[in-house]
């Protein structure tokens, strides 16, 4: 073995990268469970009160954030590594995300009713009839050029 080979293998901190990876691969397949059931229980809440639980929303960020940077540590993007050998990434201490409706979701017959901010109803749209067999243009083979 080239000493520079040797050299290189025996630095410690990509030995210890390598123990901080495989601690964040574990972290980052509990986080796929925990996103799951996150995701499960926003769909029930939402069913059921028509507006997301605010707390779970506000988790649900912070933990997608941890898996962008537990991503971009493991793909050697950034040397930062995350949680647990940093702060929880906690969207209080960042600007948060500006909801634009703050309403409880409603139905589409419901959406479909509102007024736009010029005053003036919303027209729906029309759709196109469709084309059935009996209102097609038949199909014409194509000339032959010689």
């Amino acid at each position: 073995m080239s000493a520079n080979l040797r050299q290189k293998l025996s630095r410690p901190s990509i030995w210890l990268r390598l123990v901080s990876m495989i601690v964040l691969a574990i972290a980052f397949n509990i986080a796929e469970i925990v996103i799951f059931a996150v995701v499960v229980f926003q769909f029930l809440v939402t069913l059921f009160t028509r507006k997301p639980n605010a707390q779970f929303t506000r988790f649900g960020r912070n933990l997608a954030r941890y898996l962008q940077q537990i991503i971009t540590f493991m793909t050697f993007a950034t040397e930062e590594r995350p949680f647990p050998f940093s702060p929880w990434p906690d969207e209080l201490h960042e600007e948060p995300l500006v909801v634009e409706n703050d309403k409880p979701m409603s139905s589409k017959a419901e959406q479909s009713e509102t007024v736009p901010e010029n005053g003036e109803a919303a027209m729906p749209k029309k759709r196109a009839p469709r084309k059935t067999a009996a209102t097609r243009k038949p199909r014409t083979p194509p000339k032959k050029t010689t």
